[in-house]
């Protein structure tokens, strides 16, 4: 478990506009759409890589650092006293130094810039997922619309992750991070029923990971894919059944 310093305006911002475009509900008003779904995926040997196997950078990060890089390259090509501005001030708060020009709106700095602007970019994909990994009806979509993203894959292009009938190899690898991750964000309980699973109560309960969109739907082992589950609603859920839990943690409860 652990705690960071407030986000940024960037990751806030964009944490917005990644919900809009994974929900279906982005449109113009909130600015240039310069990638689809799927291009913001990217299919190719690392998406598999990531989906397969349990990984801190997951295919979130991946979609919104993507959609960032596209956003910002676009500013950059564009250029103006904004763009310059934007990334002043993303530089400043990610505390990289960069050396600022008189005449700043120029092509070369403006490539300079965006080049400066990498880890900053990095840190904000880390925090819209930080943002949104704890709605899981949002990952369950996400979740349905990558598993139809690769649906059309061939298996023989990425054997090492693809079984013949298209869909992902099962991992059976969950590190202590995830499970951890997993738990906190559950506090403790299973997503289904709300058992609490942290061995207070009972010891005999323990916790088990669940795929929201099973391997046979299409799903991943992305930590975007998992939630935790007792062993008795785990066994109860079917492999075709897409369900999410629909618990979430009330700090107070008001009296009216």
């Amino acid at each position: 478990m652990a705690f960071s310093r407030p986000h940024s305006e960037e990751a806030l911002s964009t944490a917005d506009t990644i919900r809009r475009r994974i929900s279906g509900t982005f449109n113009d008003t909130y600015g240039p759409d310069l990638l689809d779904f799927e291009g913001a995926l990217d299919i190719d040997e690392d998406f598999f890589a990531i989906a397969f196997k349990p990984d801190k950078w997951t295919l979130l990060h991946r979609f919104t650092l993507n959609y960032l890089w596209e956003e910002w390259n676009y500013a950059r090509k564009k250029g103006g006293n904004e763009y310059i501005a934007n990334s002043y001030k993303l530089l400043h708060h990610y505390n990289i130094k960069f050396i600022p020009r008189e005449n700043p709106n120029t092509p070369e700095h403006r490539d300079y810039i965006l080049d400066r602007l990498n880890f900053p970019l990095h840190y904000v994909a880390h925090e819209v997922f930080c943002l949104l990994f704890n709605d899981k009806e949002l990952m369950r979509t996400f979740g349905e619309r990558t598993a139809s993203a690769f649906e059309n894959i061939q298996a023989s292009q990425h054997p090492e992750y693809l079984h013949c009938n298209g869909r992902m190899k099962r991992s059976s690898y969950w590190p202590k991070w995830l499970r951890d991750a997993l738990f906190y964000r559950e506090n403790g309980r299973c997503a289904k029923c709300s058992n609490n699973l942290t061995g207070i109560f009972d010891p005999t309960l323990k916790f088990q990971i669940d795929h929201i969109i099973p391997i046979s739907n299409g799903g991943t082992s992305d930590p975007t894919n998992l939630q935790i589950l007792c062993e008795k609603c785990n066994k109860q859920k079917s492999n075709l059944s897409n369900l999410v839990g629909e618990f979430l943690y009330v700090p107070w409860e008001l009296q009216f």
